[in-house]
């Protein structure tokens, strides 16, 4: 059976792409408009806060250069908060939507709870 590769060796190749860690990128935000999702906690640093991060939106800003929410999906992102950030805000959040409109967003959420009948 000529026709088809060993899976042995495309098996290996992806075992060895998993294996590999990502890259860390730190970012600003660059546009006035931006969809990420929260990964994990905020942390501390000496002039800012870092936010681990994936970014869903928006324009982000690293060593002089700017990159889209795609470009950042090679890496392992922390976004960086200025000091004057209101970080409380950001606790227990998933999503992050900055610079839109209420009337602008959607959001569907399951409401059986409250949709209860007496």
């Amino acid at each position: 059976m000529g026709l088809f590769k060993s899976k042995s060796k495309v098996y290996k190749k992806d075992i060895a792409h998993q294996n590999e860690r990502k890259q860390v990128k730190y970012v600003w935000l660059s546009s006035r408009k931006a969809i990420f999702i929260i990964r994990g906690e905020v942390k501390e640093s000496k002039y800012s806060y870092g936010l681990p991060i994936l970014p869903l939106h928006g324009y982000y800003k690293s060593e002089g250069k700017t990159y889209t929410a795609k470009e950042l999906s090679e890496y392992y992102v922390i976004l960086n908060l200025p000091k004057t950030a209101d970080i409380s805000e950001l606790k227990g959040k998933k999503v992050v939507i900055v610079g839109y409109d209420k009337d602008e967003i959607y959001i569907d959420k399951d409401d059986e709870e409250g949709s209860e009948e007496e």
